[in-house]
């Protein structure tokens, strides 16, 4: 009886058998489905310090204004540059064009600005920024915010909110050096006991009090 029973939880083939398609082989119990842990999320909330006046609206004619301005330089450069080809060398002329290099290089970084901050008003995103700060744009309305992160889901420890690079490449130079530069940054909250214990933000959440 005994024998009976233990032949009966084993998997006995007599001759030949063909298999077609996968084929489990178990004494016992087979379980097919997936066995995942629930993944913990790490909580955090935004406080806004500074609900700016600058809209997606305000920021495009903005962005147009100093477009129209920085034309100005341009012009004034290479008036002074053909003054100086045609020989007529000056120091003044060549302060000048100094100072309209100066300030026509203030303007893009101007320019650059106002339309970093028209895209993350469009996209109504939230970009880290530095100390947990934030810059949100859900609303179509720039903000800036105090992230208040939670505690770590894995060990308890503080977290911090920032831009956390992710990819990067090793520039190596002609004397040895190695010079790494990041290609790719995504926002976390990191925890600061353990830099391995992180966490994805999404960008486009729009969770603003």
């Amino acid at each position: 009886m005994d024998n009976k029973k233990e032949n009966s939880n084993q998997n006995n083939f007599n001759g030949i058998t063909n298999f077609n398609g996968s084929v489990q082989f178990a004494v016992g119990n087979i379980y097919n489905g997936t066995r995942l842990e629930e993944e913990k999320n790490a909580n955090y909330t935004p406080e806004p310090l500074w609900r700016s006046p600058f809209t997606l609206a305000v920021l495009t004619w903005i962005s147009v204004f100093i477009g129209i301005i920085g034309v100005i330089p341009i012009g004034k450069i290479i008036k002074n540059a053909l003054n100086v080809l045609n020989g007529n060398f000056q120091v003044d002329a060549n302060l000048d064009v100094q100072r309209y290099l100066l300030f026509f290089a203030g303007v893009v970084i101007l320019f650059v600005l106002v339309i970093s901050l028209r895209r993350i008003a469009k996209k109504e995103i939230r970009i880290p920024l530095i100390l947990n700060l934030a810059i949100n744009g859900y609303g179509k309305r720039i903000t800036i915010e105090k992230i208040q992160a939670g505690k770590c889901p894995k060990c308890g420890g503080e977290m911090k909110y920032y831009n956390k690079p992710v990819e990067w490449r090793d520039i190596i130079y002609s004397d040895g050096r190695i010079k790494r530069e990041i290609t790719k940054r995504i926002p976390v909250l990191e925890c600061k006991r353990n830099k391995e214990h992180f966490y994805l933000v999404d960008p486009a959440e729009s969770k603003i009090q």
